[in-house]
Formats: C-alpha cells, sequence, structure tokens
C-alpha cells in the first residue's frame, strides 16, 4: 500500500512563502512518514536543468518516488494555434523532467472548459495524447487527464478517450466522486483507466461513504498510490494529517 499527499493540498503555505518544494518533501517524509510524492508544478519554480537536478538529489537523498507530477499550464487543446504549440513544447519539457526524475505518471489536461468536445478538439486532443504517451511508453511511465476539468468529468467521455488513444501508457488520474454525468457509477466506470487517485474530503465527507469509495476501487482493481488533495481553507499541516489518517484506516480496512 502507498500513500501519497498531492503538494497543492499546501498551495496556502506555499503562496505565503511558507513552504516551498523541498520543505514539501521533507514533510512528506518527517511529518507524514511517506515515501511517495504527488509533485504539482506550480511548486516548482523553473524547469531549467540545475534545478531538477537539485530536485532529483533530494528526492535521491529522502528516499522518496513521484508518485504522480501533475502539470498546469500544458492543456492540450486552446482555440488558438500558438498557444496549443506553446503549451505542446511545455508538455514535452515535463514529459523530459519525469523521465529525468523516475515519476510513474504525468498529469496533463485535455483543456477546454465546457464538457462536450467538438470533433475537432477531440481529434486533436487524442492526437497529443498519442505522441505524449509514446514518448511515456518508452521511458517507463504513463500520461493523461485528471477528471477536474469537463471534458473528463464525464464517464463516458473518459472510456472514448481512453479507447481512441489505445496506449499502455495512457491512464487517468481520477478524482474520486467528482463527476458531472453519471455521479453515481462514475468512479465504478473509470477506476479500471485509473492509474493515480485522489481524494478529497469535501466530496468525501464520512468514513462510511470513504469505505466505500476505497471498497470500489479496489474491486476494481485499483493498484496504485492512494493520494490525498486536501481543499478545505485552514489548517493544511493539521487538515492534512486528519484526512490521511481517515484514508490510511478505510484502506487498510479493505485489506483487511
Amino acid at each position: 500500500m502507498e500513500f501519497s499527499i498531492g503538494s497543492w493540498s499546501f498551495h496556502r503555505l506555499f503562496e505565503s512563502g511558507q513552504m516551498n518544494l523541498f520543505a514539501y518533501l521533507e514533510s512528506l517524509k518527517y511529518r507524514y512518514h511517506l515515501r511517495h510524492a504527488d509533485i504539482w508544478n506550480g511548486m516548482m519554480v523553473s524547469t531549467d536543468d540545475d534545478y531538477i537536478a537539485k530536485l532529483r538529489d533530494a528526492l535521491r537523498r529522502e528516499e522518496i518516488s513521484i508518485a504522480c507530477l501533475a502539470v498546469d499550464g500544458a492543456h492540450i487543446w486552446d482555440k488558438d494555434h500558438e498557444v496549443r504549440e506553446a503549451h505542446r513544447r511545455l508538455a514535452l519539457r515535463y514529459l523530459d523532467i519525469a523521465r529525468t526524475l523516475g515519476a510513474r505518471m504525468v498529469r496533463i489536461d485535455t483543456g477546454s472548459t465546457t464538457p462536450i468536445l467538438t470533433e475537432e478538439q477531440f481529434e486533436f486532443v487524442v492526437t497529443r495524447y498519442r505522441e505524449y504517451a509514446k514518448f511515456a511508453l518508452e521511458n517507463g511511465f504513463v500520461v493523461g487527464p485528471q477528471t477536474h476539468q469537463p471534458p473528463v468529468q464525464i464517464p463516458r467521455t473518459v472510456e472514448k478517450l481512453v479507447a481512441s488513444v489505445d496506449s499502455k501508457a495512457f491512464a487517468i488520474v481520477m478524482d474520486v466522486g467528482r463527476w458531472l454525468e453519471d455521479a453515481d457509477i462514475g468512479d465504478r466506470m473509470c477506476a479500471q483507466y485509473a492509474k493515480h487517485v485522489h481524494f478529497d474530503s469535501s466530496r468525501t465527507t464520512t468514513m462510511d461513504q470513504l469505505r466505500h469509495q476505497v471498497t470500489l476501487l479496489r474491486q476494481s482493481g485499483y493498484d496504485g498510490c492512494w493520494s490525498l488533495e486536501y481543499r478545505l481553507a485552514a489548517g493544511e499541516y493539521e487538515g492534512v494529517a486528519v484526512d490521511l489518517a481517515r484514508l490510511r484506516v478505510a484502506v487498510l480496512e479493505s485489506y483487511a
């Protein structure tokens, strides 16, 4: 069993200057006793080789691996062609960073703020994911979207996207319980496509609900990292500790 905490969980501390990515790694190991990072690139202050080398050294020193590298700013679809090309260049840079750091998954979003992709948008997104998945497959990791943008908050679109990309290196980061359609069956429909999952107590309000979600994932064959994305307003250190304890209990019970 592997657990992690999305570094976005500490974004308020980061924005106030009280945490950086290296302090996040130390918190994972020494405060929460975890060995797997879930890094949001908003905490990466540079993509230069020197900074990435320092990050790689810190990961090795702390004996932490990256379960997921979540990339903002490189989503695939944009109405502006030049923006799409700029995002592709950034995505390729982060895929190379993932290779360097040994990340197991890279999250790159579809783009679009509307739930329904046009045929043009869908085909463009599929083409880009095929390109990224080819690189990922060659370098031992997977790539795909997180179910927090409208196009992939519809389970049937996720199914269609997975079938169309058709690569062992394509998967989703599933935000448990975060669906615009088929909310009661979305987790069950898409768990098989998930290589990383996020739990959020703002959507999982009771232990019974959390147990149900964990059991569903286990029954669907999920064997990835159980990651927490803390979204409440205050007390990030303390709130993360409480939610992580709840998640640990639910997962441990599912193996009993």
